[in-house]
């Protein structure tokens, strides 16, 4: 059951999440009103409470606390007593903020999160200049995900615990596949959306871009989701390995010219003697060695240094295959 109880709980801090403000924002508003508010039954609603009851900060003082009264039918929260407090972050804490909280107001279901919109906007208009629209931010947050409908799929089926089919593009095949996995989340990192699932094509583990789905469906099956899933080491994991993926070149001012038109480049930098510094996206280790055979004398300073000597290897064999 733990899969299940997984998704639930996901399901239920999102709901919590959109209750308190609205809770805070209306003293004494009734069970019942919050019950057809948002869609959940009197003892979910009461459970949610309780879950929320007495959170807060160590020091775990009456005032570091969320207190939540309910008088007859009546619910009153008060916040701990930092939520007073003016919060102060840094400017690459609040673009941080800024960024993870746009990328959560744009998934489906959140079309309700007003509180999270206007805190949105008013950290948006302290950071930037006046946007256009009615959009003080000046800042703009897309996340890939493809068709919103694969989003809410990939989201049903988490919260019910439900495997899913999906046709997907594989970069690496470099052809559509069709697939069963089994969901354990979602992550959006280096500015994707992916699913995290097991997939039973490989009989493996499996970091899916949604915008390579080209269609999802929910399966009637029961997902198995490990006990110890934990999002955010996938995530530290799948940046390490785009870093290591990356491949730095310095190209002669001959080559870089055609190399810079023909290559896309994550950053560009001229150097004091005319050289240029690129960092790229690697395609494997094989295929940077073909690359730095063809660049020849126009290329220094490979890394990583692995690729070098991948690419003298792969030299040596085709002078050895022309002369044998």
């Amino acid at each position: 059951m733990a899969e299940v109880a997984s998704g639930r709980l996901g399901t239920r801090l999102g709901r919590i999440l959109l209750l308190l403000p609205y809770a805070i924002k209306h003293p004494g508003v009734s069970i019942g009103e919050l019950s057809e508010r948002f869609g959940v039954t009197t003892r979910d609603l009461l459970e949610d409470f309780r879950l929320v009851y007495l959170c807060g900060l160590p020091g775990y003082g009456p005032g570091d606390l969320i207190d939540v009264t309910l008088e007859e039918d009546a619910v009153y929260v008060s916040m701990a007593d930092y939520f007073g407090s003016p919060l102060r972050l840094t400017a690459a804490e609040a673009l941080a903020l800024y960024s993870g909280g746009a990328a959560v107001a744009a998934l489906p279901g959140m079309e309700e999160a007003d509180a999270l919109r206007r805190a949105l906007a008013k950290l948006g208009g302290a950071l930037g200049a006046s946007g256009t629209d009615g959009d003080d931010s000046g800042i703009e947050v897309k996340l890939a995900h493809g068709p919103a409908e694969h989003m809410e799929i990939l989201q049903r089926a988490l919260g019910e615990g439900k495997r899913v089919s999906l046709e997907y593009f594989s970069a690496s095949r470099g052809a559509l596949t069709s697939r069963v996995a089994d969901p354990w989340g979602l992550v959006a990192t280096l500015g994707r959306w992916y699913l995290i699932a097991f997939d039973h094509l490989s009989e493996d583990e499996r970091m899916f871009r949604i915008d390579r789905i080209k269609s999802a469906a929910l399966l009637d099956e029961r997902a198995n989701v490990p006990d110890d899933f934990d999002p955010e080491r996938y995530k530290a994991a799948f940046v390490e390995r785009e870093k290591q993926a990356r491949l730095i070149l310095e190209i002669s001012p001959e080559a870089s010219g055609w190399f810079r038109e023909s290559y896309p480049a994550l950053g560009a930098r001229g150097l004091a003697d005319g050289w240029t510094r690129v960092e790229m996206a690697s395609g494997g280790e094989a295929w940077a060695a073909t690359l730095v055979l063809r660049l020849g004398k126009d290329v220094r300073s490979v890394r990583p240094e692995t690729v070098m000597t991948a690419a003298r290897t792969l030299g040596a064999a085709m002078v050895s295959a022309h002369t044998s």
